[in-house]
Order: structure tokens, then sequence, then C-alpha cells
């Protein structure tokens, strides 16, 4: 070994670094001197391994740190890591050499370069794994295609005539003949991943908004597909070569559809259903993501795209992407990808703006070419009489700038396309633009607001007002096969009769998970084409029971069966939206530690922050099910007994008049237990306060105003009581038992005076009459952990109660956020 070796006893013979393989290498030693420890004086950053630990330790830790805080002002994660990349490179930390040589050594950067090319393959290939571009393409109306080419071409056509106009005033990158077409090209498109991954971060995925701008992305996305593999192939030497790179990547491509695709379909065949894909089949298909980048390089195209390529065949959701995405994503997003925004820090230079000059010029141009965009999305979401605001805010999104567009700035520096300053220029802009979208549409889009309740429609329904001669509509959330047996014998308690037929939304929920892009679709029951998506063994099974008990119900029962693919935090928000078009009065939910046993803690929690949300933003009554193992329903012998708790107030009155409807089935028992309350009156207490300053009549008149308020709560209470009696004086199905009670303890013993042979009770969510026997507290209450359920249902779920086994239907009005 010569002298020269010495400089880096254990460096390898690795690639230049680069995004792609070249033909120059640096050469070095394989020994591994670092064995003999920092004690034998031999230091760590001399050899490649501790240098890339030390490189990818310092890049996640710092990321993270202007992630945590950036991140109250609704910056990206992926914005925060290359800010966090551009701190450790020659801009800032970098400025100091013996830093740079230190973290940076030019000899040991290949592995860097390698990982983070890995970090870029498999982030892609997750992002198209994700993408159901079938159901995407198919939902796109007329709106999504124009708003898709317009954002595309009218900036394009822009940053054209600005890029000729100014030619001279341009860097010498941009002044050669063909560069910026291609320059403005890119500019123009918008890249779905960069989208889905934005609306992810603003949880506005399942909004009318975000899904506008999924499929608006889309059709520019497929744009550029086209582009990106014309210019791959055409970039070869001669006229023969191209058209050879061209034809060898048309043919991958048609072998994956064609031949690998329906392995993926037989690989989800023969999963057995509610079991995860095999591990073998997973690492497999990991493993050829790289195999495909291999393929798509040696054929002339890049690295990048044979990752794509398999994603895009892959089903999305589950099994399969599901699980795919479960097991590469979280090393893949923030181990390996943010090696890439080092990489891109480590190359991007503001001292290299020395021409300041040309820098601006350039500058202004692009941000003009962003606004050409904005105005063509703006102008043809008006023409679609798409509200201003929407428009506004589409144009925003639209513009997101992120990892695809640094791909390809980075490769564009390496390919010698794009020199120093220009490449410094593009990627601070593409960060400018990205750093206001984020806050501003957080600032301007608030689709809670539109789910207030002081906001919907004045026609909208409660069962006290729905008429007794018209169609009831409910809609019914179904999270796995456990919940189908409850929901269908409450339905068939309902009463669906030929005058007032039952039509049931049943809409079964899966958290997002293996797609980029949330879905609401209406189910159909077979698929058979080869890129349409396949559906779930469990979305069948709970369809199949539902449509059969449509078909053998006592009553009319018209099912309509949805999924529904969204992240939990925002899943609700569609719920509300079918809700209010439907004008449904009831929704009915499964209890939320239902699930626990099947889903684990961290979904569970999901589905309880689901539940509050619905009783919050919904414009309807929300009921929440409390399943504890309800005999299975026979429609040839079908009885029900329902036991119902009226203390007071709207939502005790809903669950009355839910069980008014369901007192005209001649096979469900009702109990109605009438527990009145005995509050002290206000002139009643000791008025040892009459003697206190004018200060405290506001109080006193809240006091008053609260107290009439109650009183009218009362009068409606009684109004209501006493006209189901009246209706059901003669149904032997009927009974009530009136109860007067002082405290919190007399309510509860009333309470467990009631048989336990009940199939059902019902009660109500709110209960302030309650809360005014504050003589003790509610035995078992945990308001914290079961709020959906209230006071009484708290107390009712737990084991002091009928050893835990009472079935339980706690129903709330919406009223709005507090």
């Amino acid at each position: 070994m010569d002298h020269t070796s010495s400089l880096n006893a254990t460096s390898l013979i690795l690639p230049k670094p680069s995004l792609e393989a070249d033909s120059k290498f640096i050469c070095g030693s394989p020994e591994f001197d670092s064995l003999r420890g920092i004690f034998s004086g031999y230091n760590p950053l001399d050899s490649i391994f501790p240098t890339f630990i030390l490189q990818l330790l310092a890049g996640i830790v710092v990321s993270r740190v202007i992630y945590l805080v950036l991140r109250p002002f609704r910056q990206s994660k992926i914005l925060c890591s290359v800010l966090g990349g551009i701190l450790l490179g020659p801009s800032v930390m970098g400025l100091n050499m013996k830093f740079r040589e230190a973290l940076f050594p030019p000899i040991e950067m290949g592995l860097l370069s390698t990982f983070s090319t890995l970090g870029v393959m498999y982030t892609l290939f997750i992002v198209s794994v994700k993408t159901d571009y079938k159901t995407l393409v198919s939902r796109a109306g007329r709106i999504t295609w124009v708003i898709g080419f317009a954002g595309t071409f009218f900036p394009w056509i822009t940053l054209m005539c600005l890029f000729y106009s100014y030619h001279d005033y341009l860097p010498p990158s941009l002044q050669l003949k063909f560069i910026p077409f291609f320059v403005a090209i890119i500019l123009s498109f918008t890249f779905f991943a960069v989208v889905a991954l934005a609306l992810d971060e603003l949880n506005l995925l399942t909004t009318e908004l975000g899904q506008l701008s999924l499929s608006s992305s889309l059709i520019s996305d497929l744009l550029q597909w086209f582009f990106v593999i014309t210019v791959a192939s055409f970039k070869q030497g001669n006229t023969t070569q191209a058209v050879a790179a061209f034809a060898s990547t048309f043919i991958i491509v048609l072998i994956c559809i064609y031949g690998i695709r329906p392995a993926f379909l037989s690989i989800i065949k023969k999963t057995p259903q509610g079991q995860a894909v095999d591990e073998f089949y997973v690492v497999l298909i990991l493993l050829g993501a790289s195999v495909m980048g291999f393929v798509t390089d040696f054929v002339g195209s890049s690295i990048v795209y044979g990752p794509i390529i398999l994603g895009f065949i892959i089903p999305s959701g589950p099994p399969l992407g599901s699980i795919l995405v479960e097991k590469a994503e979280c090393f893949v997003m923030e181990i390996l990808l943010p090696l890439f925004f080092i990489r891109i820090g480590y190359e991007l230079d503001v001292s290299s703006l020395r021409n300041w000059k040309t820098s601006v010029v350039l500058m202004c141009i692009i941000f003009v070419g962003y606004f050409a965009k904005f105005l063509g999305v703006f102008v043809s979401s008006l023409s679609f009489k798409l509200r201003p605001r929407t428009a506004f805010l589409l144009g925003l999104i639209m513009n997101n700038k992120g990892i695809v567009e640094l791909v390809i700035y980075y490769r564009w520096k390496k390919y010698g396309i794009l020199d120093e300053e220009t490449f410094a220029v593009m990627t601070l802009s593409s960060l400018a633009i990205t750093t206001f979208i984020a806050p501003l549409t957080e600032k301007l889009y608030k689709p809670q607001v539109r789910l207030a309740p002081n906001n919907r429609r004045r026609c909208m329904l409660t069962i006290q007002t729905t008429p007794c001669t018209s169609q009831f509509h409910v809609i019914t959330c179904v999270h796995n096969e456990e919940n189908v047996n409850s929901i269908i014998s409450l339905l068939e308690a309902s009463n669906p009769t030929e005058i007032s037929p039952i039509c049931v939304y049943v809409i079964h929920l899966e958290e997002l998970s293996g797609n980029a892009a949330p879905l609401l679709a209406p189910y159909i029951a077979k698929k058979k084409k080869i890129f349409m998506r396949t559906n779930s063994p469990i979305s069948d099974h709970i369809f199949t029971a539902f449509e059969n008990y449509s078909g053998n119900s006592h009553g009319p029962v018209i099912v309509r069966p949805f999924t529904m693919i969204a992240p939990y935090k925002s899943m609700h928000e569609n719920i509300c939206k079918i809700a209010q078009e439907k004008l449904t009065p009831l929704i009915i939910v499964p209890y939320h530690e239902n699930q626990r046993h099947i889903y684990g803690n961290r979904v569970t929690s999901l589905i309880r922050a689901f539940n509050t949300n619905l009783q919050t933003y919904a414009p309807c009554t929300v009921g929440i099910l409390v399943d504890r193992g309800t005999r299975q329903m026979n429609t040839c012998s079908f009885a029900y007994n329902v036991a119902v708790i009226f203390i007071g107030g709207e939502d005790d009155r809903e669950a009355l008049a839910y069980a008014e409807r369901m007192s005209g089935h001649a096979d469900v028992s009702l109990t109605i237990l009438r527990v009145s309350l005995r509050i002290k009156k206000q002139d009643e207490l000791d008025d040892t306060n009459k003697g206190k300053n004018k200060g405290k009549s506001k109080e006193a008149e809240k006091e008053k105003e609260e107290e009439e308020a109650m009183e009218m709560e009362m009068l409606m209470d009684d109004a209501l009581y006493d006209e189901f009696k009246v209706k059901n004086i003669s149904n032997a199905c009927v009974v009530c038992r009136e109860v007067v009670a002082e405290s919190n303890a007399q309510v509860m013993d009333a309470i467990q005076s009631l048989e336990a042979n009940y199939d059902l009770v019902m009660v109500g969510r709110s209960r302030y009459q309650v809360m005014e026997l504050n003589d003790i507290e509610m035995p078992s209450s945990r308001s914290k952990n079961n709020e959906p359920l209230g006071l009484i249902g708290d107390a009712l779920v737990s084991s002091e109660f009928y050893q835990g086994w009472l079935s339980l239907l706690v129903l709330h009005r919406c009223r709005g956020p507090s």
C-alpha cells in the first residue's frame, strides 16, 4: 500500500457521490483500523462508516430540532429537513473548514450518496404504492382536467416567454438553447406526491378542497410522466439508442402490468382473510424495488423510475399495499430520506450567488411562473362556479414544492445541466414558496367551521322532528365484522314499515394505510379488471350481511354500502357531509372500547377521537353503541327487550323519540324508567348573599336565566313523556315506571332496580340536571376516559352494573363546539 492510501486506511472503492452512477471512482484500502479504538490514538472520523453514522445523526437531530421550532408555524417536515441540511452544509456551519472536513470529507461522501439514493428510490416507491391512480382518475371530472391542464400550460407559456425575453440576464446554464424549455416545464408541473404529503400534514386530505387538489395534481402528474419518460429516452447519444431506450422502458412497463401485477393479485387472493401477507412476499417485493431501479438504469432510463413503476402496479390499500407501507415507511422516511436532504444541503452553497443581478432576475421569473400557475388554477376554478376563497386556496396548494422537485434539481446539477448558482436559486425559490403556502392555507381554510352546527342547513332533522310517515335515514359506521350483528338488531328494532321504511348508509371505515389519497366510494361487489382496486374481504362480508338482512327484514330496509379509507383524525368530516346531503337524523357508531382487543391501544384511541369529533360536529343525533354480546338476530323469531332511562334534557328526549319509533314493532318490548328530579329552587336556598354589592347582579341574572332555561327543559320533558304515554296507553309491550330522586344516590338506585335481561338500554349523553345533584360522586365515573358516554352512560358500562355486560346506546344531539 503506497503513501496515498494511508490518507484513509479504511476507504472502500466507491462511486462518485451522485444520484447517477458514472465512471469515476475513489480508491482506498479496505483495512479497518477503527477496530483499535480511540485509546490507541485512532480518530474514528478517519473511517467511512463512523463518519456516515455521524452524518446521519447530525442530519436527523438538527432537522428534528428545526421541525419542533417551526411546527407551530405549520411548516412541513420536508422543509425543515432541507433547512437542516442547509444548516449543516457550506452555507452556514460548513463555512468552518474544520467542521466541513470532519463531517463532510470529500473522500468519504460515497456512502452518504449511495444511501441518499436508496432513500429517494424507496420514498418514491412508497408514494407510488400509496397512490390509487385508477380511482383518482375515474373520480376526476371535467373540472379537474381543466384545472390540471390550465395549472400546467399557463405557467409554462409564461415562463418560456420570460426566459427567452430576458435571455441575456440569466445564469450561463440557462442561456443554452434547450435548457430553458425543460426548466420551464418542470417548474410548471404539480406533483401528486408533493400535494398529498402537504395535505396530509395540514389534515385536509378528506376535505372537498383536498380531494379536488389531489385529482387536479394527478392530471399534471400524468403529463409529467409522459415528459420524463420521453426525455429519459432521448437523452441518449443518437436516435438508435433513444428508440432502444424508449422501447425497453415501454416493454418493462408492459411486463410489470401484465406479468408482475397478476402475481401480486394472486398473493392477495392466497392471503387468508384478516391475516397479514406472508413476510417472504413482503421482503421479495421490497427487494424488487431495488432490482427495478437497476433494470431501468441498465436500459438507459433513470434509476428512480423503476421503483415508481413497481409501486404503481401494486394494489394500494390492505392487505398488500398497507403491509409494504407499514414495514418500510418509518425507516425510509425517518432514516434514509433525511440523508438526501443532508446531501442537498451539502450541494447548496449560498456563496455561489455571486452575480446578484442574474440571481434576482431568475428568482423573479420563477415567482412570476408561480403566480401564473396560481392565476391559471384560480381563473379555471372560478369558471366552474367555485367560491373565490376555494379557488384561491386551490391555486396556493397547486404551487406546493417538495421532494420531487429537489430530486430533479439535484440530478440536473449532477448532470451539469444546472450550475451552482441556478441550482441554489431554484432550490431556495422552492423553499420560499412552500414556507408561506402551508400557514396561509391553514389560516384561510378551516373545514371544521363548515361542519359547525350553527352553519348547518335549516332543514336538518333530529329523531324527534322526523315524520313518522317518511323514510327514516340512518348512517351506520362499521369498523369490523363484530359490529355487524348489534347494528342489524338495532335497525330491525327501529321498526321499518311500508309508510316509514329505513334507508341505511353502511360505511365500512378503514384507516388510511397504504394509500396516499383518501377514498369514499360506493361499494361494488365484484371488480375483475386488472387496474381495478380490489375489495377488502372484510368489506365483502360486512356488506353481504347487511344485504342479506335487507332481503329478510320484517319491513322494507334499503342498504346503501360505502367504503371509506381515510385518516381517523379527519374521517368525521365525510360522515358529516353525507349526513347533511341525505338529511340524516341519526348516526350510529360503535363504542371505541369494543375495538380494543382487535386493533390495540393506538387505533382504539383514534376511534375514540373520531367518535368525539362526530358528537361535536355532526349535524344530527349521534348514537354510541356499546355492544356487550347482543344475541344474533333471527328474522323468523325476532324479540328485542329495550329499556330507556329518561331523566330529562334534549338528549334524553331523542332517546324517548327513538323508543317511540320502536314501540310500533310487535316484537320489541319497551320499559321506560322516568326519573323525576327534585332540585331545590333558588328561593329555598340560604339568602346570605342578599347584602352583597351590585357587582353580583350580573351573576344573579345569569343564574335566573339558567333556572328559567331548566324549567323550560323540564316542561318539554314532561310534554314529550306525556305524549308518549298517551300514544302507548294500550300497548302491552310498553311499560312505564316513574320514580322521584333527590340525590345522585337515588338516581343510581332507581337505575339499578332495572332487571338485567335487557338486550339494550338507551340513555341520553348530557345530564346537567343530575350534575345539580352533586351530593356524591357518580359511581365509577371516569369522565375523562369515557366522556363520549356522559355521566350515566359511563356508570352503566362499569363493572358495578350487571357485571359489565350491559349493551348500551348513548344518544347525543349535536349542539356544536363549546
